[in-house]
């Protein structure tokens, strides 16, 4: 993955994501023909020392970096509320963009995105980087082999809901979803920080439910499920552990992965198992009786490659960005790896080397899913059919609760581009 021309880019947002997995990119992106030249953020402490320890400008405006133009492309990593008015500006202005992570608050904010890009001939990308992560990776290699038979259904536990999971679904099957449903809950708990700014005072269990066509030829409706729920994705609380416990189910097995132990560390952290049924087996009690490792190999607990040998032949996974150091702190692990990944596939399609593997009417087609999420838990539970038909309820709430937190609405590209976003 090295651009055949390199391009410049800019980093807009300078918060706590870029600092915790940006900054660590950047090095390994520039080796791929990815420069960073400029860093852009309102927040001057913030925006001096990050461009100081990259050794790039700082600029306190986008409409100065707009003006100066040191770039030919951005990464938007700001608070979700800004992405809308950012993204619109700058494909105004002719630039290429991905925003990260997420698209943007609501389904008509996605539209007026992605009709400015493509008014202004720019290539705007969708930074999602949880289907491109190791054991997403590996499950769909492994079931496209067909071992254990097609598989049909996914269940979920203790991974993310949302954005995140709802792309990995999309690029599993490979074909967008026909209907939705939710149902949640939530509970007070202990005062309690997952973060040192974030404060908690109680607790949301989400389960989302999607049905997606059946595989082509035929695509019959509805014919695979996914029940995709968690309460806590970030283990606190004692609640389990990202990647929490994944089955991806075939006809006659099942793809296993789950976290390791309890959260202590770095939640790439797994392991899990390819379960297999032999015609003996299903011919008796249908237990399985043929397991098969899945084998993680890690240096300085970050990633090196992942593998499985069925009977088919060994399936793998080699983290793309792996090379031997001396101490973690310098890896990229795997979600750092999928991060970068997707960043250097943004370049080389703007360089028209490549197309988005996550494309926008892929990642529409989740904030869609997000939205009819959201709307059935408005309508208590009910089941919707996707693609949604009309603007819903739900929507108008979140742009109500949008302008009363701003005072700005959202659709106004102008005032939100003045809006002083709280840090995250």
């Amino acid at each position: 993955m090295i651009l055949k021309e390199p391009l410049n880019i800019a980093l807009i947002g300078t918060g706590f994501r870029s600092r915790t997995v940006y900054r660590l990119l950047f090095p390994a992106l520039h080796e791929r023909g990815v420069r960073l030249v400029a860093v852009c953020d309102p927040v001057r402490e913030s925006a001096d020392s990050f461009a100081a320890s990259l050794n790039v400008p700082a600029f306190y405006s986008i409409r100065d970096l707009v003006r100066a133009r040191p770039m030919e492309a951005a990464l938007v990593c700001t608070p979700v509320e800004l992405f809308h008015a950012i993204s619109c500006y700058l494909s105004a202005q002719g630039i290429h963009h991905l925003v990260e992570a997420g698209f943007c608050a609501s389904l008509a904010q996605a539209r007026s995105m992605i009709a400015t890009a493509t008014a202004n001939n720019v290539t705007l990308a969708v930074g999602e980087q949880f289907f491109r992560l190791a054991y997403e990776r590996f499950a769909k290699r492994v079931a496209d082999t067909g071992v254990i038979g097609p598989v049909n259904r996914i269940i979920s536990t203790f991974s993310h809901t949302g954005t995140h999971n709802n792309a990995c679904w999309i690029k599993f099957f490979d074909t967008h979803p026909d209907s939705a449903q939710a149902v949640s809950h939530t509970m007070p708990t202990a005062p309690h920080r997952s973060l040192a700014h974030r404060l908690h005072t109680d607790e949301s269990f989400h389960a989302n439910f999607f049905t997606f066509p059946g595989a082509a030829p035929d695509a019959t409706p509805q014919a695979r499920f996914v029940a995709d729920m968690t309460s806590n994705a970030k283990a606190v609380l004692g609640r389990h552990a990202r990647p929490g416990h994944i089955q991806y189910e075939g006809s006659r097995g099942t793809i296993v992965v789950r976290a390791a132990g309890f959260w202590n560390g770095p939640y790439h952290q797994a392991e899990g198992e390819v379960r297999y049924c032999s015609d003996r087996a299903l011919e008796t009690n249908g237990i399985a009786d043929i397991v098969y490792p899945i084998v993680f190999s890690q240096e300085n607990e970050f990633l090196r490659k992942l593998h499985v040998d069925l009977p088919t032949g060994r399936v793998e996974y080699l983290n793309p960005f792996y090379h031997p150091v001396d101490s973690a702190v310098d890896a990229i692990d795997y979600y750092h790896a999928a991060t970068a990944e997707l960043i250097v596939e943004f370049a080389q399609t703007v360089r028209g080397e490549t197309t988005l593997e996550y494309s926008m009417d892929d990642a529409y087609m989740v904030q869609m899913m997000n939205a009819a999420a959201r709307e059935s838990l408005v309508q208590h539970g009910v089941k919707l059919a996707l693609p949604l038909a009309e603007e819903l309820e739900s929507q108008a709430q979140l742009h109500a609760a949008l302008k009363a937190k701003t005072g700005v609405d959202p659709l106004d590209v102008e005032g939100m581009l003045d809006y002083a976003a709280p840090r995250a």
